[in-house]
């Protein structure tokens, strides 16, 4: 039998619920990506019979983008793993990251996921939740924040899709993915800062918990029971974030816990 937690004072069982974020994905097949994936699956395997729900806060992929008839073939085993998840009764919510560029009706219908733009906002019990990625959310990420209007509105994903073969769209792909690899310069602590600004923000508003991504940078902060967590990345780091119906933490996984 799955453990759950009791909420006495909400009367309803909640399973554990996990959050993960910036798995970068890649194209390559080199030691980091392998590393990358084994972890990745060992986690959905251990949490399969631990959860009812995972949500992924953005950039799963290092590029995503589905054409009418075409996606990309380089992460099957993921998509495939997610499935099985998604047949043995686990909820998978996908917020969507800035590498994330266009998320078509393949990943809901064929994979079964429920994917959102931007944010999720939600209760369990008579808490509330704010998930979201996080791009754009500094001051001073201007010039992304324009970027995006350009590169994700319908009109560019139209002729993205219509006039670029799924070849050439791909090694386009790689290029800019690798040149937004010019997001590790930035000064995080900085940000850090303002990303906790924005939570704070969201507690004036009612919020109980802000869990958000983009930073790579696993963070937990706390505010008169409120609380703050960035999930950082399955990179280097490969921590997540878990909701255990009383208390929100941050963990790092270890393969050992399978």
């Amino acid at each position: 039998m799955l453990d759950k937690t009791w909420l006495k004072s909400e009367n309803i069982y909640v399973k554990n619920i996990y959050f993960i974020s910036d798995a970068h994905l890649s194209f390559k097949e080199d030691e980091l990506e392998t590393r990358k994936r084994k972890k990745l699956l060992s986690f959905l395997d251990y949490i399969k019979d631990n959860t009812e729900e995972l949500y992924i806060l953005g950039d799963l992929f290092d590029f995503w983008f589905e054409w009418y008839h075409v996606i990309p073939k380089y992460w099957f085993p993921i998509l495939y793993k997610f499935r099985q998840l998604v047949d043995s009764g686990v909820k998978i919510n996908f917020i969507t990251g800035n590498h994330d560029f266009y998320v078509g009706k393949y990943l809901e219908e064929e994979i079964g996921m429920k994917c959102y733009d931007g944010y999720k906002e939600f209760d369990i019990g008579s808490k509330h939740f704010f998930v979201a990625h996080g791009d754009g959310y500094a001051k001073k990420d201007k010039k992304y924040r324009g970027m995006k209007k350009i590169i994700r509105n319908s009109v560019s994903i139209f002729l993205y899709k219509t006039f670029i073969s799924a070849d050439l769209g791909m090694q386009i792909a790689k290029w800019v993915s690798g040149s937004s690899r010019n997001f590790g310069k930035i000064d995080k602590s900085l940000w850090i800062k303002e990303y906790y600004e924005f939570a704070k923000n969201k507690f004036d508003q009612g919020f109980d918990y802000v869990i958000l991504g983009h930073l790579h940078c696993p963070t937990i902060k706390e505010q008169d029971g409120k609380v703050y967590i960035n999930c950082g990345d399955w990179i280097n780091e490969f921590s997540y974030a878990m909701y255990d119906g009383k208390d929100l933490t941050l963990n790092w996984w270890k393969e050992e816990k399978k």
